[in-house]
């Protein structure tokens, strides 16, 4: 378990400065943060320190970092204030913070990455322009608009999803990135840079939009579920685009027009092929499907749709969102859901053109998991176990196992309040989760939260 501690500036301080940004002032005459002011993560019951950022300050739960030689600032972490953020929460950095350019990101999750970032949605700023991610686990980015990122700049992460705004013409720097099944290009996409998404083993199929004109060595390699059109447009491949690599396979197949530079590539190099007429690129997508069929989703949570398109040359590909219930979940025109209250919906996704084939997303919303706390009561052989407020919940129940991973049963039925005391078993594991009943006597739960356990004389949350 992770914990964040900030050594804030005195109220007084504060105060002050809230006065001044209100005020016309100069932004070389805002004060800007010092070494004194030191966002640190660390581990429970240990002296090791993960990752300490001087001069740091956090706004909106962003934590950023000063530069002075640069006098700007770098994002570097999300502070979860010891709680779990909402699945799907929607970050955007500020631009700007004290008068000063928010122009980097530093994320580096096998440092300072907990779990809780895979619940993000990270919006970056146009303002952007350096970028180090590495073992972070994000639903989703958005890089900012005519980004190039450098090689190595986004690898070895889990992404649901990255966005490249329109605008872009060079794509390249991402790499070794799991969980991402699909990618579009913008379609002013010119060219892909040495290995953009090389060993990015979950991705399925890639749109490379008529103009591109280059793709360089080593791109899509170790892409073994990868299927992927080429179009005419492209005229140079560099040496070993799509080819395997000593982790994974090599490319599942590649679209192409007939004599074609991809036709002439593939061919050479053994890689398996299937002609298209470029006539056909052009056409209406004809098929849809979904990811999974069915989801649940806490109160609160932001999700987006996950869908595919066949064939995956097909230019003609937009869809339509739209939901039975948007009181329970509703969903925007990029396929973004948000769940509102408990309850059930179904959201339908449609192609716009086409078949204009419609696919059905079951979709079950439900209390938050709870954040279980336990302590000690001094001086009592008794234990003090606390929780947050799930949101839409009539009870909870606290269970326990012989082992983290076990069979939990329930030993504490509790309404109406987020704490309670007993005689607890040091040697078992606790957990708890919420539910509440529909109008027609069903139960519903919410996942369970994570272990608590006791160890040396201090309760640990897992």
């Amino acid at each position: 378990m992770k914990k964040k501690f900030l050594k804030l500036f005195t109220s007084v301080a504060m105060l002050a400065l809230v006065f001044c940004l209100h005020q016309n002032v100069r932004a070389e005459d805002i004060a800007q943060p010092t070494e004194k002011d030191v966002y640190i993560h660390h581990d429970d019951g240990e002296d090791y320190v993960a990752n300490r950022y001087e001069r740091a300050i956090v706004v909106d739960r962003v934590v950023y970092q000063y530069l002075p030689e640069k006098d700007s600032y770098l994002i570097v972490a999300f502070d979860d204030n010891d709680e779990e953020f909402p699945e799907g929460i929607i970050f955007k950095p500020r631009s700007e913070v004290r008068g000063k350019p928010v122009t980097g990101i530093y994320i580096d999750g096998e440092e300072d990455g907990p779990s809780y970032l895979t619940r993000l949605n990270l919006v970056l700023p146009d303002s952007v322009k350096d970028i180090e991610i590495s073992g972070a686990s994000f639903g989703s980015i958005t890089l900012p608009k005519f980004l190039t990122v450098t090689p190595g700049g986004i690898f070895e992460s889990d992404f649901e999803q990255i966005i490249i705004p329109e605008g872009t013409t060079n794509v390249r720097g991402i790499n070794d990135i799991w969980k991402l099944r699909k990618m579009e290009l913008p379609s002013s996409t010119k060219k892909i840079g040495k290995y953009f998404l090389g060993n990015s083993s979950d991705l399925r199929t890639v749109y490379i939009p008529e103009g591109v004109t280059e793709i360089g060595a080593e791109a899509f390699s170790g892409c073994p579920k990868l299927e992927i059109y080429i179009p005419a447009s492209v005229k140079k491949i560099g040496k070993n685009a799509f080819k395997k690599t000593d982790q994974y396979g090599q490319v599942k197949m590649i679209y192409c027009a007939n004599n074609s530079a991809a036709h002439k590539y593939a061919k050479k190099n053994h890689l398996p092929y299937t002609i298209v007429d470029p006539v056909k690129t052009s056409y209406k997508a004809t098929d849809l499907s979904l990811s999974t069929k069915r989801i649940s989703m806490p109160i609160g949570a932001k999700k987006r749709v996950l869908y595919q398109v066949t064939p995956v040359y097909a230019a003609k590909r937009n869809v339509k969102f739209s939901s039975s219930n948007s009181k329970v979940v509703s969903v925007n025109a990029k396929g973004m859901m948000t769940a509102k209250k408990n309850g059930k919906a179904t959201i339908t996704v449609q192609l716009k053109s086409g078949s204009k084939k419609k696919v059905k997303l079951k979709v079950v919303v439900q209390p938050r998991a709870p954040y279980l706390l336990a302590d000690s009561v001094p001086n009592k052989n008794t234990t003090v176990f606390t929780w947050n407020k799930s949101g839409g919940e009539e009870g909870y129940e606290l269970s326990c196992s012989d082992t983290k991973n076990g069979t939990y049963k329930v030993i504490k039925k509790v309404t109406g309040k987020t704490k309670i005391t007993f005689k607890a078993s040091t040697k078992k594991y606790y957990k708890i989760r919420a539910w509440y009943r529909t109008a027609k006597g069903k139960k519903y739960y919410s996942d369970y939260s994570e272990a608590v356990y006791h160890l040396g004389h201090i309760w640990f949350r897992d």
